[in-house]
């Protein structure tokens, strides 16, 4: 004999949404004044000057602040504005994105050389100025930044160019999301450094309509339907499919309309994707009603 009445509701639908952000923070890593900083500055250096001294810029996106962290990444595009060319054009080339593997400070330097950095800000030298280095001047592979290429993209005259949507750039905004404290960002760097005047100004967020916009297209999943599996004297067994990597809240009420959602129970990041048993030790004479949600 049953001793209470189930009432599931219904999960909630998923949902499209998207953002475009500008950077928290972007500088220049600049190797003609390599103890100067250019935190705020409203243009970033990439690419060889005419003595081959290089340039790479850097920058950040809050990811966290304006993604939930279970939104599943369904695109990401990077728009950057190139504001000054060599005289002549210089030589154009392609432009890598790679992910940052370790933190740095933007600083507060100005104009395009730079200004003498200050401690705790980004040179070309020091990831925090002076004695926090780069594993080499500039930055390196493996070390200091991946060695994947997240996006490549050909950059010549003056204008906007979009790096579109990759499945590395994907990989690198949902893990982000869903680990914010590895989130440093991406170095750009040419692939023609040796080759003269291929340095490219590409706009900053101090730039009122050059910034660099990141633009994310992202859904929230579907919270999963719960089943009743058993119920019997004393307990309701629920069922319901979890996925890898989500984690979840199944909540209860006794009333449809009113009353807070109680936690029966909080389940982290599931390993892989399966079913999962919760059971509830209530019998009364009256009708619950359960739902589960992601977080």
């Amino acid at each position: 004999m049953l001793f209470s009445f189930l009432c599931l509701m219904a999960s909630a639908s998923a949902h499209a949404d998207s953002v475009i952000l500008q950077p928290s923070a972007d500088t220049s890593l600049f190797e003609a004044f390599p103890n100067n900083n250019l935190g705020a500055n409203e243009n970033m250096v990439a690419g060889a000057n005419g003595s081959l001294l290089r340039g790479r810029a850097v920058f950040r996106f809050d990811i966290a602040g304006a993604i939930p962290s279970n939104a599943i990444i369904q695109s990401a595009s990077l728009t950057l504005t190139v504001v000054i060319v060599p005289p002549d054009g210089g030589q154009a080339s392609t432009f890598d994105l790679r992910r940052l593997f370790v933190d740095w400070g933007e600083g507060a330097g100005t104009n395009n050389a730079g200004t003498a950095a200050k401690p705790g800000e980004t040179t070309w030298d020091a990831r925090f100025y002076p004695s926090n280095l780069w594993t080499v001047p500039g930055g390196s592979i493996s070390n200091d930044f991946s060695e994947r290429v997240s996006a490549s993209l050909f950059l010549g005259a003056l204008g906007a160019y979009t790096f579109d949507s990759t499945s590395n750039l994907v990989s690198d905004v949902q893990t982000w999301s869903r680990n914010p404290a590895t989130n440093f960002g991406w170095i750009l760097m040419s692939e023609s450094e040796d080759i003269a005047f291929s340095v490219r100004r590409i706009g900053t967020r101090e730039s009122i309509t050059n910034a660099p916009l990141l633009n994310v297209h992202f859904t929230l999943p579907i919270a999963p339907t719960l089943q009743l599996t058993k119920s019997a004297r004393g307990e309701i067994q629920l069922e319901f499919p979890a996925s890898a990597g989500q984690a979840y809240s199944v909540q209860f009420r006794d009333s449809l309309s009113f009353g807070n959602w109680l936690t029966l129970t909080n389940l982290g990041p599931q390993d892989t994707t399966t079913n999962v048993i919760v059971v509830d030790p209530f019998a009364t004479n009256s009708c619950r009603f359960y739902r589960v949600a992601t977080f």
